[in-house]
């Protein structure tokens, strides 16, 4: 077996463990929930007749729970990031597992009865998964981290170290920088480089092969694991999207770009993906026609104005689209004439934005295929020209038809807000370009789901 598969099977190992982990514990929540609401409703531990009563009702609904856990991403990587608001996305999450629970078995109803064991299992089910999560959960952290160096510079390089080293999640944690104004100043690196690999007792490496002075050393490198077996050579590029689930934009060169990034086309997927697109694009706009009168006459009353706002976004390959919304804001006509620094909220608008209804008027620009359901947001063309200007490769994410949601708004929660913002949109092009590289149909399906629950949660960008 050689390194570049150890590397994918190191990787995949312990996001495989990972996951495992939090079903289980999930499943174990659910099944020690039912035996304590049966135990505390009746006073007596449950007997076959009473747990053929309820298994089945409460299976299907700790199957449903899973899939919103999923979409809501509670399975996605325990990131630093991800832990920090790890507690108001289990409420949340449990909020809208609530509102599917009495749903399904208080206004359809499922079947069971009383309801008060519902009731019950609703509280106990959301106790223990927040102490299982918060508390239990940080006991199944690797004890043994291996030790590692990163060969590689920037700022992706020392975020990458900060994650890793200050998240338990990770089986090993780097020692050592070493950018390139180390390789150029130390002599001999090549030897000290080995000399440090058998003093410090280092399992793995994790190197920017791309870099001029990685490329000097690499061969070494890779003879000396082939002779040791000692540690694991890993892809700079490759643990950081693992990490991240975006690219390491500042790292990125134009040879990254010829590998990964191109405009041809997989006939297949293009199809499917329009096909879907109008299909539900369909389905959508007959909903939203009944709610449209409603909503139009909401807008008329506060201040009389037009029903309609219609901007000009950047599409494929730079072309020009207009695209149709619901009006928000006082100033924001037809013509789209009015600064942002002038217009100003309107009540309804307020409403409108918040549930996303404003924005079900480019169902249309999917029917005309100015837009997908899922793909890169749409940029404004004078935010779109400085971008271009500022950020190298930014017209890469143009290669694709712009979407209603993305990889981006689903993982970004600092996206840019008005104005030209050159760091922020650095950040959020680093996913657009992650979706570039991945884009298959089961990835747009995961978007689509997610982009479900940042709507339901109010997390959305």
């Amino acid at each position: 077996m050689n390194v570049l598969c150890w590397c994918e099977l190191y990787t995949m190992g312990e996001r495989t463990r990972e996951l495992l982990i939090l079903i289980t514990g999930d499943i174990a929540v659910f099944i020690v929930s039912l035996y304590l609401t049966l135990t505390l409703r009746y006073l007596a531990w449950p007997d076959s007749v009473l747990l053929d009563a309820h298994t089945g009702p409460f299976f299907a609904l700790s199957l449903l729970w899973l899939l919103v856990f999923y979409i809501a991403g509670l399975y996605g990587k325990h990131t630093i990031f991800l832990k920090k608001m790890l507690l108001s996305r289990i409420v949340q999450t449990q909020i809208i597992n609530i509102l599917i629970a009495v749903f399904l078995f208080v206004v359809l109803p499922f079947g069971i009865a009383p309801k008060t064991n519902l009731l019950i299992y609703l509280f106990i089910s959301l106790g223990l998964l927040t102490v299982w999560r918060l508390k239990v959960f940080p006991f199944f952290a690797i004890k043994e981290r291996h030790k590692a160096i990163i060969i590689a510079d920037g700022a992706d390089a020392i975020e990458l170290v900060d994650e890793i080293n200050n998240n338990d999640r990770y089986s090993y944690s780097f020692v050592r920088i070493i950018d390139r104004r180390t390789a150029e100043d130390t002599e001999h690196f090549e030897e000290k480089l080995f000399k440090l690999i058998e003093r410090e007792g280092i399992k793995i490496i994790v190197a920017d092969p791309s870099s001029h002075y990685t490329e000097k050393v690499l061969p070494g490198i890779f003879d000396y694991a082939f002779l040791k077996f000692e540690f694991v050579f890993l892809d700079f590029y490759k643990v950081y999207e693992e990490t991240f689930d975006r690219v390491p934009y500042h790292s990125l060169r134009y040879d990254w770009f010829i590998t990964n990034i191109s405009q041809s086309k997989n006939l297949v997927y293009n199809f499917i993906k329009r096909t879907v697109d109008i299909f539900f694009a369909l389905v959508l706009l007959l909903p939203s026609a009944l709610l449209f009168p409603f909503v139009a006459l909401a807008i008329k009353l506060e201040d009389k104005g037009d029903l309609f706002y219609i901007t000009q976004r950047v599409g494929q390959y730079n072309r020009p689209i207009n695209i149709y919304k619901l009006r928000t804001k006082n100033g924001a006509d037809s013509g789209g004439a009015a600064l942002a620094s002038q217009l100003v909220d309107t009540k309804v608008g307020t409403f409108l934005r918040k549930t996303r209804i404003d924005e079900l008027p480019q169902l249309i620009n999917v029917l005309r295929g100015d837009l997908s359901f899922v793909g890169p947001r749409p940029e404004m063309p004078a935010l779109a020209k400085v971008y271009a200007q500022e950020i190298p490769y930014y017209n890469a994410r143009h290669f694709m038809k712009p979407g209603l949601s993305g990889w981006a708004q689903i993982n970004n929660y600092d996206v840019p807000r008005g104005g030209v913002d050159v760091e922020r949109t650095i950040a959020k092009l680093s996913y657009d370009l992650c979706y570039l590289k991945n884009h298959s149909l089961v990835l747009d399906v995961q978007i689509a789901l997610k982009t479900i629950a940042t709507i339901l949660m109010r997390t959305g960008t």
